[in-house]
């Protein structure tokens, strides 16, 4: 009990912490002993009873043994925090390079939907240019390269500076295009005829009448021939006509002539051949003279005999009649010409057809998407992406394009900052001879593409173009193609205006430097801008022509060792005024 008589909980101790007194007939207890004392009940209720609990010192056994089992938990729970911190740091990893590749990725996908020209393009390159972003007029080239090998890094580059690494460790990185093509149908290489035969006979019987060949009265005959389905061009190579001896001594100049629209001789000779008095019969015989120079025409083209007076008071005399017509006829010594419908010279004309053995088909192919792959090093997920190309560009090696919306020398079209075209030789462009929408040219200024290429691939040129005045080799366009090493295959052509009104285009090459050789002629054409489409085929080494939506056929090429080493396509006037209103060159990327 307390001081009041109050009995005192059995939890409490009735001993002051310190200074306790021993309760009487109870003897000392060992102060560290662990065990029960039974006090006496002489101040507490009978039955109380409390248990002292004393700790005693650990022996130095007891201590080695308590560190060593504290030294294996601490191991084992350090081993266990490290492979915790180790696998939280793995996961962080993977989680950040998932990340970034996920971002690489979409980057990639966004900037090429925009592509409006892909330069470049292999399983692990794609170059590119979208459309300008900084404001300065021009497109943004944007470049992605993966070394190709396991471990290598995915860079991209802008506008050609220093790549910058997108992935630092990359095991697969590939690149699966999806295009349409669209073909374009045209000619094979046409094959001419082994040997020459009649193609325009005429050969009459009917009201045979006499004409006289004097210094002042020249005769002739307009050949003109539509040809039959598979062929594309007819070359001339000989004239048969019936003549005899007028008067002795007399001369007289066969000559064979291209023909105007209005179906009269043009004033340049291509051929010509003196014939005497001794070579011709008293009697109506058939005279032979062979050409070997005259160009391929097209289908509708023309040529015409000339037999013009050289010696005597009459070189000869033609026999003519009324089966046919397209007699021509001068009295004023070749001055001016007319056409005679109602009768034709007796004669015939030989000459070999080039016909094609069939066609063949390109296909131009256009990007519609790209799926992408890719997969960074030491992971187990490859993440893919398709970017859908909204642009279509067209999968080419090089392309070179002018609208003349501005000055041509200032278009940069892949965005690499230096100009599409340059004046030849160098110099500044001459912008006096620029309207917006057209370009002229008198032969003082050549427009060059750049940069240099060798043309070696289906190239595919669309120029439109037109001779405005009389004289040289009006508006021009030229290319040496087929390029390898010193080798090359040039193509030309050659738009002139005739006196009548009418332009007449020749498209050529060469046999070598000095010596051109005309692959067809193309005479008739109406006094306006003229859309010429060549499709150069390094498989078949052959040229095809289109003029004006219409096929003139296709011609073979063969390159030879050259001294000219120009890598360009080129237009420009020559000797005259002409016209450029469009100009694209297309190299194909296969």
């Amino acid at each position: 009990m307390n001081r009041d008589g109050q009995s005192l909980p059995a939890s409490v101790s009735p001993f002051p912490a310190s200074g306790r007194r021993k309760p009487p007939g109870m003897s000392a207890l060992p102060e560290n002993d662990q065990r029960d004392a039974r006090l006496p009940n002489s101040q507490f209720a009978s039955g109380s009873t409390f248990r002292i609990r004393n700790t005693r010192g650990s022996t130095l056994m007891e201590l080695v043994t308590a560190v060593s089992i504290s030294s294996f938990l601490v191991v084992g729970l350090s081993s266990a925090v490290m492979i915790s911190l180790d696998t939280l740091t793995t996961s962080q990893t993977n989680s950040g390079t998932s990340i970034q590749t996920s971002q690489t990725l979409d980057r990639l996908v966004t900037e090429l939907q925009s592509a409006v020209f892909v330069s470049e393009r292999t399983g692990t390159t794609l170059g590119f240019t979208i459309p300008d972003q900084n404001g300065d007029g021009a497109p943004e080239r944007v470049r992605y390269a993966w070394t190709g090998a396991a471990g290598g890094s995915l860079t991209r580059q802008y506008n050609g500076g220093t790549p910058q690494t997108l992935v630092t460790n990359v095991d697969l990185f590939t690149l699966t295009p999806s295009y349409k093509s669209v073909p374009e149908t045209y000619p094979s290489v046409g094959v001419e005829d082994a040997t020459e035969s009649v193609i325009i006979d005429y050969s009459g019987s009917s009201s045979l009448g006499n004409n006289s060949v004097t210094s002042t009265n020249w005769l002739g005959q307009y050949f003109t021939l539509t040809l039959p389905a598979g062929c594309y061009a007819w070359r001339p190579t000989s004239v048969s006509f019936m003549a005899k001896v007028a008067s002795t001594p007399g001369q007289t100049w066969v000559q064979a002539r291209l023909a105007n629209a209005s179906c009269l001789p043009v004033s340049t000779v291509n051929e010509s051949y003196n014939v005497t008095q001794g070579q011709l019969a008293t009697n109506y015989a058939w005279t032979n003279q062979p050409f070997t120079s005259l160009p391929p025409i097209a289908s509708g083209g023309a040529v015409c005999l000339i037999l013009q007076w050289k010696t005597g008071t009459t070189a000869m005399t033609v026999e003519s009649c009324n089966n046919y017509t397209n007699m021509l006829k001068s009295t004023n010594s070749g001055a001016s010409w007319s056409l005679d419908n109602s009768k034709c010279l007796v004669s015939q004309l030989y000459g070999k057809l080039t016909r094609s053995s069939g066609s063949q088909t390109l296909n131009s192919k256009y990007l519609t998407s790209m799926a992408i792959a890719l997969r960074p090093t030491g992971s187990t997920s490859t993440q893919q992406g398709t970017a859908p190309l909204y642009n279509h560009p067209e999968m080419l090696n090089a392309k070179w394009e002018l609208d003349f919306s501005k000055n041509p020398t200032t278009v940069d079209i892949n965005g690499d900052n230096a100009m599409d075209m340059v004046v030849h030789g160098g110099g500044t462009f001459d912008s006096g001879k620029f309207t917006v929408g057209q370009w002229q040219s008198s032969g003082v200024q050549q427009l060059d593409t750049s940069p240099g290429n060798d043309f070696a691939k289906t190239s595919i040129i669309d120029v439109k173009l037109q001779n405005t005045t009389v004289g040289g080799n009006g508006a021009v366009f030229s290319v040496n193609a087929l390029r390898s090493g010193a080798n090359c295959a040039p193509v030309l052509a050659y738009l002139t205006l005739q006196s009548d009104g009418t332009q007449t285009l020749t498209v050529s090459t060469k046999t070598d430097d000095a010596t051109p050789k005309t692959l067809i002629y193309i005479p008739g054409l109406p006094a306006q801008a003229t859309m010429l489409h060549l499709i150069i085929d390094p498989t078949s080494s052959a040229v095809s022509v289109t003029v004006n939506d219409v096929q003139k056929g296709t011609f073979p090429l063969t390159p030879y060792p050259s001294s000219d080493t120009s890598r360009s396509a080129s237009i420009t006037g020559s000797g005259s005024n002409a016209a450029f209103t469009y100009f694209r060159v297309r190299v194909l990327e296969q």
